[in-house]
Parts: structure tokens; C-alpha cells; sequence
């Protein structure tokens, strides 16, 4: 079919809308509308060794953790940019952090918009820096992580405007090294990532209403 115009980018119908974290990340967590309560912690060890197409696809890694909606009920067109927040800890002074937003079940193939939805990574050493979101213009160094301490940030994923199909779900992955855009350090570098204080705003055609119809009754 032709493409669809719009008035503008992002979309001018588009509200931001946070989703948060449900524990079992370590196989499959949640990703929900509403923020549920005392989730705790969870735990991923750095390993550049395995792609983000792999982490995605496996039932089970201790090298990413995982986050999925329900099976969308109907389609659901993001338009703009998805902004993620996470306060973390890591094992060592310095750490890689990257998050993939992608399509559940993950379709074999070079990655594309039928599996990788969109992008981002952040340094956490410039934490400092990491308020916002937006655009990055801070010419602050960064400083060493102090091992174990927890820190906040924000940042975008890369733009986009795609429609995710009904009987997809919408999966966060969060990952230390990215084979394609990240160092790639010795592996074993652990991060630790609070539940409770780390969520994603998605830009959503429509808003709360029509994300909450494509999750349906939860």
C-alpha cells in the first residue's frame, strides 16, 4: 500500500505513555501499564560473545534481562521517541548500558523493523549528565562508578514510527555491550537494575487509551 501522510513527526495524535517492570527478566518479566509494587532487583552479566538478536530469542540468559507485554490485541503505532530511565549498579567503575525495544517473538532475518523496533544505549559514567532525556550536549566527564552504588538516568532510544502488529507483544531488553555500537569490554561486568525505579515512556498514537486496548484486559 501507499505510504500514510501526517501532519508532522512525530505524529501530532501521539501521547507519551510509561510502561513498567514486572521481575522475571531473567526469562520473561512483565511490561505493564500499571506499576506493580515491592518488584525488586534483578541481575545481568556482561557478555559481548552473544548478539542481541541471540539475547532476544532465548528463553532464558543470564547476559540480558528481558521485559514483555501482553500479546497486543491490536496494532499499536509509535511515533517519536521512547525515553528510558533506569537506576542501576554496577560490579565495576565502568560499564556499557543498552537497551533494545523489539517484537515478540523475534523473526529470524537481518535485523528490520519486523524484529528490532528501536534503540539506545547511555554510558553510565555520565550519570550526571543523564537527567532529561533529549538531546546530549553535556561536556561533563564522566566519573567512575563507585562498585555497587546505584545511580539514575535517562536517555532516549533512537527515533522511530513503525505500527507493531496485533498478536506481537512489545519486549524491553536491557544489555550491557551491544556487538554492533558499543566497546567491547572482558565479559563479566554484572549490572544490577531496580525494578521499582526503572520505567519506559513509549510514544503511542493514541495515547493511554490505545495502548490499554492492545494490552487488554489485564
Amino acid at each position: 500500500p501507499p505510504p500514510t501522510p501526517y501532519a508532522d513527526y512525530p505524529n501530532p495524535e501521539m501521547i507519551n505513555v510509561t510502561v513498567h517492570l514486572r521481575a522475571g527478566g531473567g526469562s520473561s518479566g512483565g511490561l505493564m501499564l500499571a506499576a506493580a509494587p515491592k518488584q525488586g532487583t534483578e541481575k545481568l552479566v556482561d557478555n559481548v560473545e552473544f548478539s542481541g538478536p541471540v539475547l532476544a530469542k532465548a528463553e532464558q540468559s543470564a547476559h540480558r534481562l528481558l521485559y514483555a507485554s501482553p500479546e497486543l490485541t491490536e496494532p499499536v503505532h509509535l511515533s517519536g521517541f521512547a525515553r528510558m530511565t533506569v537506576r542501576l549498579a554496577s560490579s565495576k567503575p565502568a560499564a556499557n548500558l543498552s537497551v533494545w525495544l523489539v517484537v515478540l517473538p523475534w523473526t529470524d532475518g537481518p535485523i528490520s523493523p519486523a524484529n528490532l523496533i528501536t534503540r539506545g544505549w547511555a554510558d553510565p559514567q555520565n550519570h550526571a549528565s543523564l537527567k532529561e532525556g533529549g538531546d546530549y550536549h553535556a561536556r561533563v566527564r564522566g566519573e567512575p562508578l563507585v562498585p555497587g552504588r546505584f545511580y539514575s538516568l535517562t536517555f532516549d532510544l533512537q527515533p522511530d514510527d513503525q505500527i507493531i502488529p496485533a498478536g506481537k507483544r512489545l519486549g524491553l531488553m536491557i544489555m550491557s555491550s551491544d556487538r554492533d555500537f558499543t566497546l567491547w569490554p572482558q565479559p563479566g561486568t554484572e549490572l544490577t537494575i531496580d525494578l521499582d525505579e526503572t520505567t519506559l515512556r513509549l510514544p503511542v498514537v493514541g495515547g493511554p487509551a490505545a495502548l490499554k486496548r492492545a494490552f487488554g484486559p489485564m
